[in-house]
């Protein structure tokens, strides 16, 4: 299995690439809770969070047209989830940055 690939930290113009879907949470099995707001674009989903400067980008899911989009967000939870509970080598659809 390949591991996570990273990206560098972004800054995004989140408004004019996609559309705001709301924020994402869950809690790691160390009981540690984790949320990401989350923007659909063209090709993939995006996460991160937001600060003074605007939206950083920590990661994307490439979306696989294939599947819907509540479908595709599924595996991104599900891949969020095992990142945390498990570590980023036994992950291999998102991409991250060191922000993660």
């Amino acid at each position: 299995m390949e591991a996570t690939k990273e990206i560098q930290w972004k800054f995004s113009d989140a408004e004019k690439t996609g559309k705001y879907i709301g924020i994402i949470e869950f809690q790691s099995i160390d009981e540690e809770w984790h949320n990401f707001e989350i923007y659909d674009t063209k090709d993939k989903i995006v996460f991160g969070g937001f600060c003074n400067t605007g939206f950083i980008e920590s990661g994307y899911f490439p979306k696989d047209n294939d599947f819907s989009f509540d479908e595709n967000l599924s595996e991104l939870l599900a891949d969020l989830e095992c990142y945390y509970n498990n570590g980023k080598e036994y992950i291999c659809n998102i991409v991250t940055n060191e922000r993660m």
